[in-house]
């Protein structure tokens, strides 16, 4: 039995959520949430929202099958690292632009041909 797949035909709950081509998201959901959890999760949202519950239980699922530790959370934060780092980037490149410009302010108006700039 540990091998058998788990399925949601068209009598189950979630079939709406669940059609054939997506039954390997629906086992994700089921073996991280199981299906009494996953039906009140989706009873406690309206009706509306009720997809987008689904799309977010799906992609929670499939975070734990890939990050099984950590899950989501270190996807999150490996993201995080990268934008602090390229935060930083972008201010080294801003400091130096600004260095830059104050040495061609400081070199005088620029030619071409011979001629100053006009503004």
């Amino acid at each position: 039995m540990a091998n058998a797949r788990i399925k949601c035909d068209q009598n189950c709950a979630l079939a709406k959520y669940f059609p054939a081509e997506r039954s390997d998201d629906f086992e994700n959901v089921y073996h991280l949430f199981g299906m009494q959890n996953t039906l009140k999760i989706l009873k406690s949202v309206e009706e509306e929202e009720r997809d987008a519950t689904i799309e977010s239980l799906i992609m929670e699922a499939r975070m734990r099958l890939e990050h099984p530790v950590h899950g989501h959370f270190s996807v999150a934060r490996k993201l995080s690292i990268e934008i602090e780092k390229t935060e930083k980037e972008l201010e080294i490149v801003r400091q130096k632009n600004h260095i830059c410009k104050g040495a061609d302010n400081r070199a005088g108006p620029s030619t071409r041909g011979g001629q100053p700039d006009q503004l």
